[in-house]
């Protein structure tokens, strides 16, 4: 085979190398394209989600703040009337306080009264002793006792008045009382009511300040989406004009591949007939040839290597087959020169499937070598000497 021949197909698999490369970057950028999309989308759904939480906190803290209000001239009105309530219990109490001032006084002359009763009893007493032992005096003292009678029916009216006062003033004291005691409920509920209302304040006011928080959060995280759509539509738009460059470039190789596949082929035909014409045998996805001299195993390659082929590499009971139908003792790729009883193919890929004969290999590092040996078995590999001369077959892959 020409060096022309040899640079045109290393140019072949520099095309279809980079054409292969430029596909795969092109997918890896349609998969890039695909997930920044995907994010896109649901970053719009995450923001459309977080103003519609923002909205309804929004409204939440409005009728918070309403209801804060209402709470707030309840209160207010409480205070209003808890204040009219201790100046009307001051009132009452300075009125009850004057009541039982003046209940004590009349207690006091009562007494008075009282004392004097009795002392005027003793005396009339005395008079009607008087009156026994002093008949001269009668007279006089029937005129004293008609006037102690009078005086008498005066006290004990003057006494029934007290006594009614007395019972108009312990019913005044009783109502007091209750009054008093009504005030105190009435106070301590107010106190209650106040502590309560002070308590659901600070708990609005807790809340107000959370709510704040929140949506001063809610705006920064808005800020940061806003600012992330931004950046992620310029890096779409730039990706976008990437991939259409790209596009533009693999249309264009694929145009130029196309153009060398079709010349390529026109060549390959005709290298093929040269290649028939020449001993040359095809067999599935390449060309064999048989030679008809006997060399050691690495002159036996750089021969192949002079005809643009290797030595025969077998992967598979196909292969094999076909190799054993010329019944010759022929070289094949195989060797563990580099590293013993690391069996290697002529391309540098390790030794997979293999058709060694019974108790082969066993010539350990004398024997790095592989021939075809006993062709009328299937299972016919043997190891032998590098040194030793035999038939070989090259094999050369045909690029359809």
């Amino acid at each position: 085979m020409c060096q022309t021949d040899i640079k045109w197909e290393m140019e072949m698999v520099l095309l279809q190398t980079s054409y292969n490369n430029l596909t795969k970057e092109r997918d890896q950028l349609q998969t890039s394209y695909n997930n920044l999309t995907i994010e896109r989308d649901q970053l719009q759904t995450s923001n459309i989600n977080l103003t519609i939480e923002r909205d309804q906190l929004q409204t939440s803290y409005n009728n918070l703040a309403i209801e804060r209000d209402q709470l707030q001239t309840s209160y207010n009105n409480l205070t209003i009337e808890r204040d009219q309530l201790q100046t009307s219990n001051i009132n009452l109490t300075k009125e009850r306080d004057q009541l039982q001032t003046s209940y004590n006084n009349l207690t006091i002359e009562r007494d008075q009264l009282q004392t004097s009763n009795i002392n005027l009893t003793i005396e009339r007493d005395q008079l009607q002793t008087s009156n026994i032992n002093l008949t001269i005096e009668r007279d006089q003292l029937q005129t004293s006792n008609i006037n102690l009678t009078k005086e008498r029916d005066q006290l004990q009216t003057s006494y029934n008045n007290l006594a009614i006062e007395r019972d108009q003033l312990q019913t005044s004291n009783i109502n007091l009382t209750i009054e008093r005691d009504q005030l105190q409920t009435s106070n301590i509920n107010l106190t209650i009511e106040r502590d309560q209302l002070q308590t659901s304040y600070n708990n609005l006011t807790i809340e107000r300040d959370q709510l704040q928080t929140s949506y001063n959060n809610l705006t920064i995280e808005r800020d940061q989406l806003q600012t992330s759509n931004i950046n992620l539509t310029k890096e779409r738009d730039q990706l976008q004009q990437t991939v259409g460059d790209i596009t533009k470039e693999r249309n264009d190789l694929q145009r130029q591949l196309k153009d060398t596949e079709a010349s390529c082929k026109t060549r390959a035909e005709k290298d093929k007939m040269n290649m028939l014409n020449n001993g040359w045998q095809f067999f599935r996805d390449g060309f064999y040839h048989i030679s008809s001299q006997r060399k050691t195993w690495q002159e036996s390659r750089n021969d192949c290597l002079q005809k643009g082929a290797d030595l025969m590499i077998i992967n598979n009971i196909e292969e094999q087959t076909f190799i054993r139908q010329f019944n010759k003792y022929m070289w094949i790729g195989l060797t563990d020169s580099e590293t013993e009883g690391t069996w290697k193919w002529v391309d540098g890929t390790p030794m997979t499937t293999s058709y060694w004969d019974s108790g082969e290999p066993n010539g350990g590092s004398s024997e790095n070598c592989v021939e075809i040996k006993y062709y009328d078995k299937e299972n016919n590999w043997n190891d032998e000497a590098c040194s030793s001369s035999h038939f070989w077959v090259c094999e050369k892959k045909f690029l359809s």
